[in-house]
């Protein structure tokens, strides 16, 4: 009698908890049912990934997890075999048959694989935009080809004039040391000149003029267009100057002059921007224009006379100190009368002034006037004194 008592009590509890489970799943599919019987009917569309929620906390993914195991508990209850609806919806078709979810997955794998291989390879039909990262506009991430560093003190600067501004006024010059063999041949070129019965001048120091890029072009522009002039007066006259053809008629000449700051003490290469100090302005932008030419002359001593000798004693105040400059000179045809050589059709590229007694003499004794200052290209500065 107890175990029947036993039996009726387990069987009405199982039964209670079917019928529990019974009820939450007719509760929950007749709404959906009312739903959709009141919703208007939807197009039935492609279910993308993207679409379907990711995330097991989703309260779709909640639901439909939910629905789907107590019909898999009914199931199991009161079948073996699996039955197959073919009303059932997309969902239960895709939970009760392994080869149909098996088929689903493959399906958007191989979507998802194409999508992912079609916008990672490039339509060639599709013209693609060009890059604008060399673009002027961009200001605030410079390229490495818009970065031009100083090779003498690593100072980067962001534009080539900027560069070209530097390097002539904080590497004008160099000193060249006494070991050096440039220093001993431009100081023999210089005493050389010098007449043994005049005191021998004391050379204090040798620098090196490094001259910008602008001003080397400007000297060699001009050497071109001597040459070419040359030609065509050669050509004219059936009398051709080779030397002008050739290379211009290059000469080697002295220019004195007179500076006011340290130039070149204590290795400083750098130029100063006071405005009568002459040599550091030749350096800086090159000889300027005079109507009466641009004097050069062929011995250190003839430039040295050239200026006053008190000059130094009486702008003691003003710190001002001579320096010799040895040049190069495109002198071109070489005239000999003033008069002639400022006739347009004279032809004459520089004019060979008159000596002390009024006659002309040779071009290597005597002063030589340069009317362009393209046409001279200081090359050393030799510092001294007497």
């Amino acid at each position: 009698m107890a175990s029947i008592a036993t039996f009726f009590n387990n069987f009405f509890l199982y039964l209670l908890i079917l019928l529990l489970h019974l009820g939450c799943f007719i509760f929950t599919t007749t709404t959906k049912k009312d739903d959709n019987h009141h919703a208007p009917p939807l197009k039935k569309r492609k279910i993308s990934p993207l679409s379907q929620p990711s995330s097991p906390s989703h309260p779709k993914f909640k639901t439909h997890k939910a629905i789907s195991s107590s019909w898999h508990f009914i199931k199991h209850l009161f079948s073996t075999k699996s039955c197959k609806n073919p009303t059932t919806t997309t969902a239960t078709a895709a939970a009760s048959s392994p080869q149909s979810t098996t088929t689903v997955t493959t399906t958007v794998s191989a979507a998802a694989a194409s999508s992912l291989i079609s916008s990672s390879q490039p339509d060639p039909d599709r013209k693609q935009p060009e890059s604008d990262i060399g673009a002027d506009t961009n200001l605030f991430f410079p390229l490495r080809n818009d970065i031009f560093p100083c090779t003498a003190c690593g100072e980067i600067f962001q534009k080539p004039h900027l560069l070209e501004t530097h390097q002539t006024l904080k590497h004008a010059v160099s000193d060249l040391p006494g070991s050096d063999p440039g220093h001993n041949i431009v100081q023999i070129i210089f005493k050389s000149g010098w007449p043994e019965s005049k005191p021998f001048p004391n050379v204090t120091r040798v620098l090196k003029i490094h001259n910008s890029p602008k001003i080397l072009a400007k000297f060699e522009e001009y050497r071109e267009a001597v040459k070419a002039k040359a030609a065509r007066h050669g050509a004219l006259t059936r009398r051709p100057d080779e030397r002008c053809i050739a290379d211009g008629n290059e000469l080697m000449r002295f220019h004195c002059s007179t500076f006011l700051c340290s130039l070149g003490h204590n290795g400083d290469s750098s130029i100063c921007s006071q405005q009568f100090c002459n040599v550091c302005g030749i350096i800086k932008s090159g000889f300027s224009s005079k109507l009466d030419g641009i004097a050069t002359l062929s011995t250190s001593w003839r430039a040295h006379v050239a200026i006053p000798e008190d000059l130094e004693r009486e702008f003691r105040f003003m710190n001002v100190k001579r320096a010799m400059l040895v040049c190069r000179v495109i002198a071109g045809r070489v005239g000999s009368d003033l008069d002639e050589a400022e006739k347009e059709d004279g032809g004459f590229d520089s004019v060979m002034a008159r000596g002390e007694s009024g006659v002309y003499t040779r071009l290597d004794e005597e002063e030589l006037l340069v009317f362009n200052p393209r046409a001279l290209l200081p090359c050393f500065v030799i510092v001294y004194s007497v």
